[in-house]
Parts: C-alpha cells; sequence; structure tokens
C-alpha cells in the first residue's frame, strides 16, 4: 500500500476500494462535503478512486487539511466572525499519521524535475494529480502549519499536451510552501501512542510466513492492521512429473515431489489469461481427487449485483458473463435462474440471453465452488 500510494499505483487503488467498499468511501466524501460527489453518487463506481468524479480545488485542500490535523476535518472559514464549530474525525490519529508519512516520501515519480536534490524541497507531505484529457493539473501539500492547494489549467477547460501534476503545479506548491513556512516542522512528525512496529514482507506487507524471504520493519495500528500471514507464495505438492497436483485428501504414498508457486490473486489470473502473459501455473487437481474444496468461490464481475439491465428489444443485447477465479481453477459453469447455461474456460467471456424480470446469475467453478449475483432486466424499446 506504501508503495502503491507514493508512485501513484492505479491497479491496487482500485483494489484496495474494492476491500473498503464503495459506499464507505461515497459516504467519507459526504461527511468531507464532496458537494459534486453528493449529488453524483449514485452514478459513480469503482473509477472514483482514481479521480472519477467532480471536486473542487477548495474540497481537496480541505480534505488535506484533515491529514495534517490528526484526522479531524474542519470547514473553511473566510469570514472572522464565522463561529461554526462543524468538525469530524475522518480517519484516526494513527492513520493520518501513517499517510503523512507515504505522502512526505520523496523517492516517486511525481517529484518535479530538479528538485529530488534541491536544499529547498520543503518538509511537506503532498500529492500530485493530472486530470483526463490533461485539462488539470492539481498539486496539494501541507506542513503543520498550512496546507496549500494548487491548481493549473486554462479557464476554457482546453487541454494542453505537456501538462501534468508533478511539472506544472508542484513546483508552484514547493515555491509557495517554502515562502509561507519555510524549513517548517513536517505535519504528524510525533508518533500517536497507539503506533507500533513489527516485521512484515517486503512484497505484501503483510505477516510474513516461511516462504517470505525479504522483510522490512513497518508501522501498523494494533488492533486495526490486518494480522493476515503473507501468502503471495504457497507450497504445493505435484507429481514427479508436475503434471497434476495433489491435496492431503488425494496425496499419493509416494511419486510425489513439493514446489513453490505464486499465488496470484483471482484478478490477476484473469488479467494474464486476457493479455496472453505467462506465469508458471499450478498443475490441474488430480482428476481422481473426490474432495470438495473450501475457498475463495469464483467472482462474479459481470453482470454487476443489484443493477438494472435495459435490453433492446429490437436487437435483444445480451448481458456479459465474466468472472474471476483461483489459479487451481480450469473450468466454470454457468447457470441461470438456475438452470445451467454453458461451461467456459477460466477467464473466458461469454453473452447470454437472459429473461425479463429477476434474474439469479451463477458461477460455479470445477471445484464445487459457487457464486450468485440477482440483477433486474427490462425490455424497452429505445
Amino acid at each position: 500500500t506504501e508503495h502503491a500510494l507514493a508512485n501513484s499505483l492505479n491497479i491496487p487503488a482500485v483494489r484496495t476500494l474494492d476491500v473498503f467498499g464503495l459506499k464507505k468511501m461515497l459516504k467519507a466524501f459526504e461527511r468531507a462535503n464532496f458537494v459534486q460527489i453528493v449529488k453524483d453518487k449514485k452514478k459513480l463506481g469503482h473509477s472514483v478512486i482514481l479521480g472519477g468524479c467532480g471536486a473542487s480545488l477548495e474540497e481537496l485542500t480541505t480534505l488535506y487539511t484533515a491529514f495534517s490535523n490528526r484526522g479531524h476535518y474542519a470547514r473553511l472559514k473566510y469570514l472572522k466572525k464565522d463561529s461554526s464549530t462543524y468538525n469530524k474525525a475522518l480517519i484516526s490519529e494513527e492513520a493520518a499519521f501513517m499517510l503523512s508519512k507515504i505522502l512526505a516520501q520523496v523517492t516517486r515519480p511525481d517529484m518535479p524535475n530538479g528538485w529530488q536534490n534541491s536544499v529547498h524541497l520543503p518538509k511537506a507531505a503532498w500529492k500530485t494529480g493530472t486530470s483526463y484529457g490533461r485539462k488539470d493539473a492539481w498539486s496539494i501539500g501541507y506542513t503543520k502549519k498550512y496546507t496549500v492547494g494548487v491548481w493549473v489549467g486554462n479557464f476554457s477547460g482546453q487541454a494542453v499536451p505537456e501538462m501534468s501534476g508533478a511539472q506544472a503545479a508542484a513546483p508552484l506548491l514547493f515555491k509557495i510552501l517554502n515562502t509561507v513556512d519555510y524549513n517548517s516542522v513536517q505535519s504528524n512528525s510525533a508518533v500517536p501512542k497507539n503506533i507500533d512496529f513489527r516485521e512484515v514482507c517486503s512484497n505484501s506487507g503483510l505477516l510474513p510466513s516461511e516462504f517470505c524471504k525479504n522483510s522490512i520493519v513497518d508501522a501498523y495500528i494494533p488492533g486495526v492492521s490486518s494480522m493476515k500471514i503473507c501468502d503471495c507464495t504457497k507450497a504445493v505438492f505435484v507429481s514427479a512429473d508436475s503434471s497434476k497436483s495433489y491435496c492431503t485428501d488425494c496425496l499419493p504414498k509416494s511419486g510425489y515431489k513439493q514446489k513453490w508457486y505464486r499465488n496470484y490473486p483471482p484478478e490477476m489470473i484473469t488479467f494474464n489469461t486476457a493479455n496472453s502473459i505467462t506465469y508458471v501455473k499450478i498443475p490441474p487437481h488430480n482428476a481422481d481427487c473426490g474432495r470438495v474444496f473450501s475457498g475463495d468461490a469464483p467472482k462474479i464481475t459481470s453482470p454487476i449485483a443489484n443493477i438494472e439491465y435495459l435490453i433492446d428489444v429490437q436487437d435483444s443485447t445480451k448481458v456479459m458473463l465474466t468472472s474471476h477465479v483461483c489459479s487451481d481453477v480450469k473450468t466454470v459453469f454457468w447457470y441461470i435462474n438456475d438452470k445451467f447455461y454453458q461451461a467456459a474456460t477460466a477467464g473466458e467471456k461469454l453473452f447470454a440471453l437472459v429473461p425479463e424480470g429477476k434474474v439469479k446469475v451463477s458461477c460455479s467453478d470445477d471445484k464445487g465452488r459457487n457464486s450468485n449475483v440477482f440483477i433486474d432486466v427490462k425490455y424497452i424499446n429505445f
């Protein structure tokens, strides 16, 4: 997470939102008074984590003041006589501290040219952003005393090909921070009481397993941070020629060996398959095994649960069926309203003509694990 945020990696951001929950995220934006996001919340999806939503410079800058204020958000005041006391804790003091440490890192791709080794680099936490089409460049940073937001762009909305937050907005942000608070103390520099440190796997950030070769010391929040053991790599029993794998129920008395494999998440397997990216796969499981497997069931990615689908009566548009599955799955089986529709290989896209009304779509893998989603279908004349 630390590396992903500092380096502005999109896929980890979307996955984090998927785990955290879109509704929780939108609720947090509502508490932080993001007006356009509140208006559009019924239309927003996971792209919101990448900036696929409406936000003003004032809203973003005010949000960042919470990160420098131990996680507490307060409305901006433009007049001295303004006596409003709106103040809410958006995130914990510990989370604000950890976030600030990440955003204060200087080894990152959005460091503007010429500032890497500058003695005038401000002691601040900061982030940059560039809107789709390069119409806007943003940079927001904060010290203990000040939070500064910078927007660069054309008021007409005209795009500029060379526009970027790092090269257009960040240098201006640094100059402003140096002017108003040169040699300042970085915000949240004092370690909160409920922060502790532990050894974690350098790849996953989780507690090291016996397979982890490299570990680092990292901050965590006792009682809040995950205590999960790293599962990036797992041991698998395979036949002598590595053509099939075994579980403890079907492991033969001899003629097998133990091998270690990268434990890719289901969505990464789907991505690799769709883009013809080669990787070392776990061999197919022993076909003679009669065990019913537990573990991650297929994750149906299309259709989307609890969404209304409008089907054109004229061309009878079909609904796409896709799912993410574990690395040990080779075949999935699709059902519509509990009736078998079609089998497919892992990662394969199918298109189904579904009936009108409330529809149940199910996906089972070749290990017996199953997932369901429900959608509403309406046939209309466009």
